[in-house]
């Protein structure tokens, strides 16, 4: 292919291929050969039981269980033969409708909808075993013993989850069900990844099979389905996979390469990262249909009823867009049942502005952050003590902002939903100052892993210049005392913190651990208690003061040292990093570069993106990442895309005074320090506008139509 040649389409044209392909399916679909069985797999993946919860896609409103049901229900009305099935995570960081009853309401949907099969994602995991059991066997609940599960009426699959008092699959490892004549077997699976993604309680009393493992078990048991006569088998994989530029990438894909060509293994469905799959790997077809129900998979499979062969196979993802949708009265009516039980869930506790975020908690301080560590530190834990010294808060448990406007205790309970215990552990100061350089690990691949702790009682300065044990400096309790390393202190973190969970394995060493309240409740009670209905505030305060590594605030850089954390923003239809490059380099006409040589390590020279990603950097609009990486695939953000545009119009742009121009919106201090300038000048020149009244957003992702829109204004710019 000649590179040269290639362009991606553009941003709206590309939209529109997109939705197209969503609803009509693969173009070169040919019709079943005479005596074929047609069979639809219906399905879901990471509902993490967000019943009543509206998402926004490409700008519109789609999702929650009623809408999503109703689209499922007409795809079984149109087709004589189809499957429903989900993919793991279908519980577990929860909306509050459901995580208030153990996540009954969300089984008792799936029961509803008459689901036929299902597998374990890592959230399943989130309560320990004896819980994950009773919500699929029925009993009382093992957490809370008030709540009694009716267990799923469909079949859980999962064969690489070993309970190690029997050594034998937690659960069953698969299942056969039979349509239209034909048997279909499924095989299920969970990303190896469980154990670090959970509270160890969590996974307490079974193992995890190796990647060589799990390889040989999709194997075995592929050969006793064989054994039974079933040549159509599908692994439901929670495992991460995303398709972009048309390749399929993630676990996976990984599991895909490493099983034989020849497998009979015909479709992998995937999960985990919330992300759309759709793509053929080693035979094997990859599909995930995003998350949270704003999106379904549609497989379609022609299988040989003599041979029980699949001789045809694709899939399409539809997005549940509510425009015109009728929802689903069954649905309606069920969440109705527990919104009237829980009528705390509507009434507002208090108001904000819209300023107290999450906004880029994994590499600094957040004001949602302080909020919830000072509401940690104030928790009761029956001992008549006074408040803890310290809190301390993992990003990853942080899911949402607070909103703007009023606040009510389902907002709250959707940005702590996991229901965590409270624990309070007596630490050093050394241990302190040891659990604060457990926020910077490092990726397998070498890249770095930061997960910066949100913190109440103590403030620090870190300089990212220095090794990890090096870094820490000016560590001092609140009013400026220093933290004495051989003094104890007391600390409240959450359970899964306290297990080691996110690789804080210090906090297994302290001296002391006394159990307390659930952190919702503790969140609930300190907003009430502190601002009695009116407005909650919260802001960044120099908690904490990172000194960033040396050239990640170069002016003219196209994003800093280090990929930030993973956007907020709900799943939809977004630009990548390559994608946005091309668009420029197609908008600009630039063909200087004569082979595809950009210099960075993760661009493949036969990407399809790899000529414009080189032509960009001879024109000098991009640099790319510390390391020689560019994060083609990663999404573009708004500060990203600011600097690169900037670079685009040069000398054209006014000189500003950054500061002065940011301070008219409320988040101007979480824009990266190397993207002031060129957001400042896109601003003043009336290019770059607020994301929402008085906010920048400057490390959401990108959608489409903002992309064409500040394509138009800097050409137009440029034009001038």
């Amino acid at each position: 292919m000649n590179w040269k040649n290639w362009r991606k389409p553009s941003v709206g044209l590309a939209a529109a291929a997109l939705l197209s392909a969503q609803v009509l399916g693969a173009a070169n679909t040919v019709s079943a050969a005479e005596g074929d069985v047609e069979v639809h797999l219906l399905g879901i993946n990471d509902l993490h039981g967000q019943l009543d919860t509206t998402s926004v896609v490409t700008d519109k409103p789609a999702g929650t269980a009623p809408i999503l049901a109703t689209y499922l229900k007409q795809a079984q009305a149109k087709y004589e033969h189809s499957l429903l099935f989900h993919n793991g995570d279908s519980v577990g960081a929860s909306a509050p409708i459901s995580s208030l009853e153990r996540d009954e309401p969300t089984i008792e949907w799936m029961n509803m909808m008459k689901f036929d099969v299902g597998s374990l994602g890592n959230h399943e995991f989130d309560q320990g075993i004896a819980a994950l059991k009773a919500q699929l066997n029925g009993g009382l609940d093992p957490k809370d013993g008030v709540v009694t599960h009716k267990g799923a009426n469909f079949d859980y699959v999962n064969a690489n989850v070993i309970e190690e008092a029997t050594g034998k699959p937690l659960i069953d490892p698969y299942v056969i069900k039979e349509v239209g004549g034909v048997k279909i077997g499924f095989i299920g699976l969970v990303t190896k990844l469980t154990p670090a993604k959970v509270s160890p309680a969590g996974t307490k009393g079974v193992r995890f099979l190796s990647v060589e493992e799990e390889v040989a078990a999709v194997n075995k048991y592929a050969a006793e389905l064989q054994g039974k006569g079933v040549e159509t088998i599908v692994v439901l994989a929670h495992d991460p996979a995303s398709t972009k530029e048309g390749a399929t990438t993630g676990e996976a894909a990984d599991l895909a390469k490493a099983l034989p060509a020849n497998s009979p293994i015909d479709v992998i469905v995937a999960g985990d990262n919330h992300a759309l799959a759709n793509g053929e790997v080693n035979g094997k077809l990859i599909v995930q249909a995003y998350s949270y129900g704003t999106a379904f998979e549609d497989i379609k499979l022609l299988i040989d009823p003599k041979t029980g062969d699949v001789t045809e196979k694709s899939a399409t993802v539809t997005t549940t867009f509510q425009a015109g949708v009728t929802p689903d009265a069954d649905s309606v009516a069920l969440i109705k049942k527990y919104l009237d039980k829980h009528p705390e869930l509507t009434k507002p506790v208090g108001t904000t502005d819209g300023s107290v975020t999450r906004t880029d908690a994994y590499n600094n301080e957040a004001a949602l952050g302080n909020l919830i560590a000072d509401a940690m530190r104030t928790a009761d834990f029956g001992d008549k003590a006074a408040a803890a010294d310290f809190a301390f808060m993992n990003p990853g448990g942080i899911r949402a902002d607070l909103p703007k406007g009023d606040v009510t205790f389902a907002d709250l309970a959707k940005i702590q939903p996991f229901g965590n215990t409270l624990v309070k552990l007596t630490l050093t100061g050394a241990q302190v100052q040891e659990l604060l350089q457990q926020q910077w690990g490092t990726n397998a691949d070498g890249t770095p892993n930061t997960k910066t702790l949100q913190i109440s009682g103590l403030k620090y300065k870190a300089d990212l210049n220095k090794p990890v044990a090096e870094r820490v400096s000016d560590l001092q309790l609140s009013d400026g005392t220093p933290i004495d390393p051989a003094k104890s202190y007391t600390a409240v973190v959450n359970n899964f913190m306290a297990g080691g969970g996110d690789n804080y394995k210090v906090l297994t060493k302290a001296s002391a651990s006394l159990a307390g309240p659930i952190d919702l409740d503790v969140f609930y009670k300190y907003i009430g208690d502190t601002f009695k209905g009116k407005a909650i505030t919260a802001k960044v305060e120099g908690r904490i003061v990172n000194t960033p590594a040396a050239g990640s605030e170069v002016p003219d850089s196209d994003g800093p040292a280090t990929a930030p954390s993973a956007p907020s923003t709900p799943s939809g239809d977004f630009v990548t990093r390559a994608g946005f490059v091309s668009e420029v380099v197609n908008a600009l006409k630039l063909n200087a570069v004569s082979a595809p040589a950009s210099g960075f390590t993760d661009v493949k020279s036969d990407a399809p993106y790899a000529d414009d990603i080189a032509e960009a950097v001879k024109a000098g609009l991009i640099k790319g990442y510390g390391g020689g990486k560019f994060n083609p695939d990663r999404n573009i953000t708004r500060e990203e895309m600011a600097t690169i545009l900037a670079n685009v119009l040069k000398q054209q742009l006014p000189t500003v005074e950054a500061a002065s121009v940011l301070s008219a919106f409320d988040d101007a201090a979480s824009v990266a320090a190397y993207a002031k300038t060129p957001v400042a000048q896109l601003v003043q020149a009336g290019i770059l506008s607020a994301s929402e009244p008085g906010k920048l957003m400057p490390k959401d992702t990108v959608q489409p139509a903002e992309v064409k829109a500040a394509l138009e204004a800097v050409l137009a710019a440029s034009a001038s």
